[in-house]
């Protein structure tokens, strides 16, 4: 006997984005809703209670759509990690890459940064003292003196706040850059597909749940459809 259970998503404007949630007992989310899904039809069978859905669960891949992250049992999975389990060694460079060249930015802006304050600071201290007998002989030596205190003095702080501004503008290009190479579609089907297979892999069966879009007035949404 065939029960059919179904919920309805309401998305306020079609505007949110429906990911992956961390599968319970009986239903597993695996589609996007925002503007570039495509709303296909998908099934994600679930292994039988045991120790095989146990081990599904703990190698599903939930996806957050937004951020563009992926996540093994809860954790945060590193796009190099991700890629590995998919067997893409194409990804895997590619997001190697991205890592070295966002640590070479963190690092060089922190260098420039710190490189730039000794250097500011070791400029300013080597200003004129004015206060020396050599500078209080008369008027013309003590304006010079002021004048070479202010220049030096300028100079310093100019290649404080410039490196600062450097380093800091390094630093935060290289926290931006993201190690997912792939867009946010794009993870979802990669994700999607690795726990079809997972789920066949452990002889998924049993409870399934049917996404499909809906249209009413004054909403869109999605249908749940889960089926035991």
């Amino acid at each position: 006997m065939r029960v059919a259970g179904v919920f309805l998503f309401v998305l306020a404007g079609g505007g949110q984005a429906l990911g992956q949630v961390n599968p319970g007992s009986g239903e597993i989310l695996i589609e996007s809703t925002g503007p570039e899904a495509h709303h296909e039809r998908r099934r994600v069978p679930l292994p039988p209670e045991g120790p095989e859905r146990e081990a599904f669960l703990r190698e599903f891949i939930t996806v957050d759509p937004i951020q563009n992250e992926v996540r093994l049992a809860g954790k945060d999975l590193s796009a190099h990690d991700f890629y590995t389990r998919l067997d893409r060694p194409d990804l895997v460079a590619r997001a190697d890459e991205r890592s070295r060249q966002k640590t070479w930015l963190l690092v060089g802006g922190g260098v420039v940064a710190v490189a730039s304050v000794v250097a500011g600071i070791l400029v300013i201290n080597s200003a004129k003292d004015t206060n020396t007998p050599a500078c209080s002989v008369d008027v013309f030596t003590k304006n010079a003196c002021l004048d070479s205190n202010s220049k030096t003095t300028t100079a310093g702080a100019i290649l404080l706040v410039a490196g600062i501004a450097v380093g800091t503008g390094l630093m935060t290009w290289g926290a931006l850059i993201p190690t997912m190479v792939t867009p946010r579609q794009e993870t979802l089907q990669l994700a999607t597909e690795h726990n079809f297979a997972l789920s066949r892999k452990h002889g998924g069966e049993g409870a399934r749940l049917q996404i499909l879009p809906t249209l009413a007035p004054g909403h869109a949404g999605l249908v749940a459809r889960l089926t035991f």
